[in-house]
């Protein structure tokens, strides 16, 4: 069977005048069965320009496209109990979190399942080496460990493990001071190797290092549901009030530019040309920004 027809892509823009970027409409081309997003929980894009999506529709929670949206594969059907983010690796390997399950997931890029943290249904407190709970986002730096944001729950860290899944140390705790969490919700890494942590109801993002000293905070970007760096520009969706995508320079904290009239927007990557993608769970939809002509 042929792929469903689409409409052709075309542009519209973005809310808010003053934005580089305007949407760009029906960028998808869904495979036979699939005729719409589920709730968009995660995305991101592997270094060939496909983009990798997470969505919760049981049928095929994992879906990939190539850079001109056109359906590569899909897998994962009744793998998941709530899906939640995905992050591609330097390998083009797919990392995901089941957020309901409290598990880890590593994929290479055709689906087949390389490894797992955390044991199925199993809630682990703070201190846990092995289970998580309600484990949020994860982020692989270039030597291969893995950091993750465990903490849509009561557990409120960052856990590290080394690239062939050894726990290596955790930090935070519950807090308002810095280095302390109050829902991490989001993580992601900048050409440095300094993580950068969606501090969710504390309404701020939290720099460290890899051993989890604390560097800086910025607290003027909403309400942070995800976050993603990219040279030197920080990219941050507020699902909650703004509705927005904030972009700001990290050298020195000023917003370059805002999007406005998100739905509910959970997760955010950029590829290599700078083309946006924003997950919105509630408004079952993964948005692509490009900038304006």
């Amino acid at each position: 069977m042929a792929l469903l027809a689409m409409a052709a892509p075309g542009a519209a823009h973005a809310q808010g005048a003053d934005s580089k970027y305007q949407v760009v409409e029906n960028w998808a081309h869904f495979p036979p069965g699939v005729e719409k997003w589920g709730g968009a929980t995660g995305v991101d894009v592997d270094a060939k320009g496909n983009v990798y999506v997470f969505h919760r529709i049981e049928s095929m929670p994992i879906m990939a496209f190539d850079k001109n949206g056109k359906f590569l594969r899909g897998w994962g059907q009744g793998m998941f109990k709530t899906t939640h983010f995905l992050r591609t690796d330097r390998d083009g390997n797919v990392w995901v979190t089941d957020r309901g399950d409290h598990q880890v997931f590593k994929f290479n890029a055709e689906g087949k399942l390389l490894m797992t943290l955390g044991r199925k249904g199993v809630v682990g407190e703070n201190e846990s080496t092995d289970a998580f709970n309600g484990v949020a986002d994860l982020v692989i730096a270039k030597n291969g460990d893995i950091f993750i944001a465990d903490g849509e729950s009561t557990n409120t860290r960052v856990v590290k493990y080394s690239k062939d899944g050894k726990f290596v140390m955790w930090w935070g705790g519950k807090g308002t001071e810095p280095g302390k969490f109050d829902e991490p919700h989001s993580i992601a890494i900048d050409s440095r190797g300094r993580l950068y942590v969606g501090d969710r109801r504390n309404k701020r993002v939290q720099v460290f290092d890899q051993t989890g000293k604390f560097i800086e905070q910025w607290n003027h970007l909403g309400t942070p549901w995800g976050v993603y760096v990219k040279d030197d520009l920080l990219y941050v969706v507020d699902g909650t009030e703004a509705n927005c995508l904030f972009i700001m320079n990290i050298k020195d904290g000023k917003i370059v530019d805002k999007v406005e009239g998100l739905k509910n927007a959970t997760a955010v990557t950029v590829d290599a040309n700078d083309n946006i993608y924003i997950g919105e769970v509630n408004g079952q939809n993964v948005k692509k920004l490009v900038r304006k002509k």
